[in-house]
């Protein structure tokens, strides 16, 4: 019985703080510009992008989080420059639409350096899965019509950026982020993964 009643005082004093202690959690949002960077031909007829974002945090460890996040990426087709990759246009060609559209839901994790200033740097990297779609274009000398193309494919993503808390609720990020695509393998039939730089502001809100 002793024993029995030891056990019990033991595991009440793990499990009471576990029980009592709530976890932090946040949530992100935030707008961005990006830019294009690979696979070549394309780099040359995207013109820069936006970036919308929206995410969950909760902290595992002492500044350590994991996030789930969804994001949305758009680029522009230049149909000046579109030339470039397509032999057949002439420079007085029009060519309208073929927008460049990544939808993606990814997990990962932050690390956030705590300091005594209003300040805090962070890394952070996650893994998902990322819907491309290179929307139809039309070209206006020759008639033509480019059809629209949807790839689902694996991604990851790496960053840096910093939190600059307001007060212990609100708090403001900037972040800039790299973001590859395995689309080599994908109906997109590019040489080389898919990769852009996205430069990202957002409020972080503590709950």
């Amino acid at each position: 019985m002793r024993r029995t009643g030891v056990l019990f005082v033991f595991l009440a004093i793990l499990l009471v703080p576990s029980a009592t202690a709530q976890p932090t959690v946040s949530v992100r949002g935030n707008v961005g510009a990006a830019f294009f960077q690979s696979p070549d031909g394309l780099n040359n007829v995207l013109n820069s992008g936006i970036d919308l974002g929206l995410e969950a945090g909760i902290e595992l460890y002492r500044g350590v989080e994991l996030v789930l996040q969804g994001n949305y990426d758009r680029f522009t087709l230049n149909g000046d420059n579109v030339g470039l990759i397509d032999e057949e246009l002439t420079v007085e060609s029009t060519v309208d639409g073929g927008d460049f559209n990544v939808l993606n839901g990814s997990i990962g994790l932050r690390y956030t350096l705590r300091s005594r200033s209003d300040a805090h740097p962070y890394v952070s990297g996650g893994v998902g899965v990322y819907r491309t779609v290179f929307g139809e274009a039309r070209s206006g000398q020759r008639d033509e019509i480019f059809p629209r193309i949807a790839t689902t494919n694996r991604g990851f993503h790496a960053a840096i950026g910093s939190t600059f808390r307001v007060n212990d609720t609100y708090a403001f990020f900037f972040e800039p982020r790299l973001v590859v695509v395995n689309t080599t393998d994908s109906k997109l039939n590019t040489s080389t993964s898919t990769r852009y730089v996205t430069a990202r502001v957002g409020l972080d809100v503590r709950l």
